[in-house]
């Protein structure tokens, strides 16, 4: 089974709109509000590719209710743990020129009597979990070392553990070396303190970073692909030029597809077609977390995977 995480989700409310100009009132074309957060989004796609996964976190108030009503639409089983304060609000403006502009609340604060109930819970769960996917930010009172601790866990338990996060809490939880990492090229500057703008630096990037922990290093380009790397292999990806339509999410949907190719024991290269595919799909889709699982194939075949070492 395919466990995730999302500690601070969110409604996701997308807005689109012809244009946005500050100081000016702004007419919404459409509107649209989902169950969202990086680690439900990876928990949607996941159960698209026909795995049956389980969502954990934190949930309150009627936002929580929201989120949690979604899921059960989309048959997704959960067990977030109920907090009292209200989960937050994100929003989502994209103008007819396709920029997309992001307003992030900051999320709840946990209580150590929330933290204690989720600890129970995954101590339980993760006896089942093949895959642990912990995805975003921390809510407020989060200790910074939390991913590690649930990184220990799954060494522990024999869990592949998939974390996509970013700055201190990302470099604490190197500590219980995750199985996978999917750091951009902004979150690697921003890690190891340093430029990084051609290849053999992105490479020598990664390469750090497994000294520091990370078993596998996915490091994301954008429209450009990604480098994946571990102690003995490096491998290129490239992907083919898209129109996109909404890029929110393509990670997550990345994440997805390495999660369930790895659940199924995919070698590399299926394994790095699989999963950016669903991130491309994502990109041609307006809803945040979703793909196509038509799109998903025909994207395997185009996306090319060279072997550097």
């Amino acid at each position: 089974m395919i466990t995730t995480i999302t500690f601070n989700p969110s409604i996701d409310r997308m807005y689109k709109v012809n244009s946005m100009n500050i100081g000016e009132v702004q007419r919404v074309v459409s509107a649209n509000a989902t169950a969202g957060g990086k680690g439900i989004n990876v928990t949607k796609v996941c159960k698209i590719l026909q795995e049956e996964p389980l969502a954990m976190g934190f949930l309150g108030g009627y936002n929580g209710e929201f989120i949690k009503e979604e899921l059960r639409k989309l048959d997704i089983k959960n067990k977030f743990t109920k907090i009292k304060q209200e989960t937050r609000n994100c929003l989502n403006i994209i103008t007819d020129d396709k920029v997309s502009t992001e307003f992030l609340e900051k999320g709840p604060i946990i209580e150590s009597h929330d933290l204690e109930k989720f600890e129970n819970d995954i101590k339980e769960v993760i006896k089942d979990t093949k895959i642990l996917v912990a995805s975003g930010s921390y809510c407020q009172n989060i200790p910074l070392n939390y991913y590690e601790k649930i990184g220990n866990l799954c060494r522990e338990n024999n869990v592949k553990f998939i974390l996509d996060t970013s700055g201190e809490p990302l470099k604490v939880a190197l500590k219980s070396k995750p199985y996978l990492i999917k750091p951009n090229i902004d979150e690697i500057k921003q890690l190891l303190d340093i430029d990084v703008e051609s290849m053999d630096e992105i490479v020598c990037a990664g390469k750090e970073l497994i000294k520091m922990g990370a078993e596998n290093v996915c490091i994301s380009l954008g429209k450009d692909g990604m480098i994946y790397l571990n102690e003995s292999e490096i491998y290129e990806v490239k992907v083919p030029k898209i129109e996109a339509v909404n890029t929110v999410g393509s990670g997550d949907s990345t994440i997805a597809g390495f999660s369930v190719g790895i659940l199924r024991g995919y070698e590399v290269e299926e394994l790095l077609k699989l999963s950016n595919a669903c991130g491309i799909s994502n990109a041609l889709n307006i809803e945040t977390g979703f793909v196509n699982l038509e799109e998903v194939q025909k994207y395997k075949d185009l996306v090319k995977v060279t072997k550097l070492i």
